[in-house]
């Protein structure tokens, strides 16, 4: 039996927005950390979008756990397409 909400479009939505609000809360934390240690802590902007990409792991298991295939496969895709922005945007900046 498939669940009700086991689209491709829903584990795509998940993967997009997950990583822009985490992404933007990392930012958020990096500028608080900075305000009460008094210190410039500066975190490379390419760190923290790989953190926010690598947080697409919670709802992956979860999705596995729960049995949504579909979404998962929406998921992973959308991860897939985010990872290769982030090798085409700051992999010249690796290489040198």
């Amino acid at each position: 039996m498939v669940p009700k909400n086991d689209n491709i479009l829903i584990g795509l939505a998940v993967s997009l927005i997950l990583p822009a609000i985490s992404y933007f809360l990392l930012l958020q934390l990096q500028s608080m950390i900075v305000e009460a240690s008094g210190r410039p802590i500066s975190f490379e902007p390419r760190t923290l979008a790989l953190v926010a990409i690598c947080l697409n792991v919670l709802p992956l298991n979860i999705f596995r756990r729960v049995y949504l295939n579909r979404s998962l496969r929406g998921l992973a895709t959308g991860t897939m397409i985010l990872a290769m922005g982030w090798i085409y945007y700051f992999g010249r900046d690796l290489l040198q």
